[in-house]
Parts: structure tokens; sequence; C-alpha cells
């Protein structure tokens, strides 16, 4: 599917903020890439462009700590995806992620 004027927009200012486990690690603006939530979707229906997290290649897919690799264990770690979706809707709409307070 297409992305529209929008759906890039805010999928790069996603991308933009770092992962955002690294970021509760301590470790603001690691390079993400983006992650569509799938709760509440069925199984091979992804998120509108509009719900995704930024999470590094090591917390999305290539680690035993990744979401793709144990879904479970990471959403106990860390927060359901809506939880993560939340912070992250939450950092934009603050500064982007960029001012003193997003780094707490």
């Amino acid at each position: 599917m297409a992305h529209t004027v929008k759906e890039k927009k805010h999928l790069s200012q996603v991308a933009n903020l770092g992962c955002i486990i690294c970021r509760k690690n301590g470790r603001p603006l690691v390079p993400a890439e983006i992650h569509h939530i799938r709760e509440m979707t069925g199984m091979s229906k992804r998120a509108s462009h509009f719900e995704v997290i930024p999470l590094c290649p090591y917390h999305h897919r290539l680690s035993q700590e990744a979401f793709h690799y144990n879904s479970k264990e990471f959403t106990q770690k860390w927060g359901t995806q809506r939880e993560l979706l939340q912070e992250t809707l939450e950092l934009l709409e603050c500064c982007g992620g960029i001012c003193e307070n997003c780094y707490e």
C-alpha cells in the first residue's frame, strides 16, 4: 500500500525519535526502524501507518530480546505495544523527543 504524504511524515518523525526501548535504557537516539503494532489487528493484518513505534534492529528483530523473537517476554519487560505507542505519541506531541524532559 502506498504511503500518503501525511503517513510518510509521521513514519519519518517516529523513526527520528530513535528506539523507544534504548531510550528507556538511557540511550536516546539509537537509530530505529518502524514496527507496526499488531494488537487487536488480527494475525495477518498490519496496523495503520499511524500506529507504529520506533525500535532499533536489536529490539525489533535481531536478538533474543527482540519483539519478533519473543513478543510475550518483550511485552512483560517493556509494556504492551499500545503502551509503547502512547509513549511514542507523547514524545512526538511534546517536542519530537528532543527536549531535556524527554531524556529522563
